[in-house]
């Protein structure tokens, strides 16, 4: 009898640490939120909210916002589309009846969370990826004291914090050198212009 209590507090032991080593948390991948903390945080671009063609993803900072990581799909096991399309992947830009502006993911594990605060940035995108696309934005870091641990019998937390952001299209290589062209052409007419007495 002694021995199979002192196995059974083996097995107990042993996952406990396999628990901690691989801890996991996890949260509801949505910028907005009627429940018990309202959300509503949109995202727009030129005040229009974004539609289908821009997903959403996820960075996150378990070392107080000294590191961030990309949250990949793999890791996400939310058993659905992630990175998580705008609109229900099916409303266009301004869209306001499939709630453009806005995405619903669902619940996304966190990987090596166990306890404590935990930083957030979402990226929002128009292409493949975040790094490729020609149109992107993030928020503003926010973080959360806590979020639910993976097996425990809370529900996943609700993002709380998150504040709406707007994109701005990033100049192109072109447009910054016409820009560059357009200032020099002017400095030298001023200095032409004043070479002449005028």
């Amino acid at each position: 009898m002694k021995k199979l209590i002192v196995n059974l507090l083996t097995v107990i032991v042993v996952c406990g640490i396999a628990a901690v080593a691989f801890g996991q948390g996890q949260v509801n991948f949505q910028n907005y939120n009627f429940g018990a903390t309202s959300l509503n945080a949109p995202v727009t671009m030129g005040g229009v909210g974004l539609g289908k063609e821009f997903s959403a993803d996820l960075l996150y900072s378990l070392d107080g916002g000294i590191t961030y990581n990309l949250l990949t799909a793999a890791q996400a096991n939310d058993g659905t589309a992630y990175p998580t399309p705008f609109a229900f992947g099916v409303g266009n830009d301004g869209d306001s009846a499939n709630f453009a502006g806005y995405f619903f993911g669902n619940s996304v594990q966190i990987p090596g969370y166990t306890s404590g605060p935990i930083s957030f940035i979402v990226e929002a995108y128009h292409g493949a990826s975040y790094a490729a696309a020609d149109l992107k934005g993030q928020s503003a870091v926010f973080t959360m004291p806590s979020i639910t641990v993976v097996g425990g019998t809370a529900l996943p937390s609700d993002f709380a914090g998150m504040q709406g952001f707007d994109l701005a299209p990033e100049p192109s290589m072109f447009t910054l050198g016409g820009l560059a062209a357009a200032g020099l052409l002017a400095f030298r007419r001023r200095k032409q212009i004043g070479g002449n007495g005028i």
